[in-house]
């Protein structure tokens, strides 16, 4: 994940405080809903074996991995205003995880993008297909966007064979690797970045473009429940929002950044990283919110518990 090779000329301790509080307050939070979601997937069959989940459970889990590693890395540094333990290979674990998990997210979300076309308007297609078709249509792009990631900041962060890392511990993620002073960058920013948000932007535009268009045909396919399709639209499109208002002022900064240098940019693209947390935190509260059988089935889950608790001994 490019973050460009610059820096902020200081690091305001009263700001680091209330970035601080903030992650700390929605961290918490964050984490209860995710569990509350993790639960209901686990005990609830019907849910997983649904096609069009297994993109939100792979996806949910790489946030939650971002909820319990990344994330309290950089609540430790902006509450000690550095990075502790102070060495390389905390800094490197650090940086490696933060560009893993924030890359594959936004390549998941626009891999979800996608599905979602085949799932509301190409479903007669893959019925026709055969069992092996669907599974690497289905499977495939989820494990490339699952690997692809790892593997790839892997190379350019904990090997590094193009320069050598020079981390900075008052900075967050110390700093910076070092490929991003390098060409590695620009590939790293147009074909890991660039091209997933885009691929969201236009998936999302096109599948609201092509529902309100069959909505107002006069000949429907009489085999889609266009309720349904309509409100899987719905939740994509707030999913996809959080990851847009993000990625998008970013992706304009790192373009402007490459061929401009200012302070203000710099600390502009050092705000908009800093969001970039937002992502993961409010993640489980859009899930949750957007998809009413997480909540009702939990409240159910928890009523039924408590009736079984508070059921009288029958007395012959």
């Amino acid at each position: 994940m490019s973050t460009n090779n610059t820096t902020s000329i200081t690091d305001d301790p009263i700001a680091n405080s209330v970035k601080f509080a903030v992650l700390l307050a929605f961290e918490i939070s964050s984490i209860i809903t995710s569990s509350i979601i993790v639960i209901y997937i686990v005990v609830t069959s019907a849910f997983r074996s649904k096609e069009q989940n297994h993109s939100t459970c792979v996806l949910l889990s790489f946030n939650f991995l971002q909820l319990v590693s990344d994330i309290p890395l950089a609540i430790h540094f902006f509450h000690l205003n550095i990075v502790q333990p102070a060495t390389p290979v905390h800094c490197i674990l650090w940086t490696w995880l933060n560009f893993t998990l924030n890359t594959s997210s936004v390549q998941l979300m626009a891999w979800i993008s996608i599905e979602r076309h085949l799932f509301i308007f190409s479903w007669n297609l893959t019925r026709r297909m055969s069992r092996l078709q669907r599974w690497f249509i289905h499977f495939a792009p989820l494990i490339i966007c699952s690997v692809w990631c790892p593997i790839f900041y892997f190379f350019t962060i904990i090997v590094s064979p193009m320069c050598v890392n020079t981390w900075v511990f008052y900075r967050p993620l110390c700093g910076l690797p070092c490929y991003v002073a390098t060409n590695w960058n620009y590939y790293d920013l147009i074909f890991n970045i660039i091209m997933p948000v885009l691929f969201i932007l236009i998936a999302n535009v096109a599948l609201v473009i092509r529902v309100v268009k069959q909505k107002l045909s006069r000949v429907r396919p009489t085999r889609v429940d266009w309720r349904r399709q309509r409100k899987m639209t719905f939740q994509l499109g707030i999913l996809s929002m959080l990851f847009l208002l993000v990625w998008i002022p970013l992706c304009i900064i790192q373009l402007e950044m490459i061929y401009f240098k200012s302070d203000l940019l710099v600390q502009v693209n050092d705000f908009i990283v800093y969001l970039l947390y937002l992502i993961p935190l409010l993640l489980p509260f859009i899930l949750f919110l957007s998809r009413p059988e997480f909540m009702k089935n939990f409240k159910d889950f928890l009523f039924e518990k408590r009736q079984a608790t508070v059921m009288p001994t029958k007395i012959n």
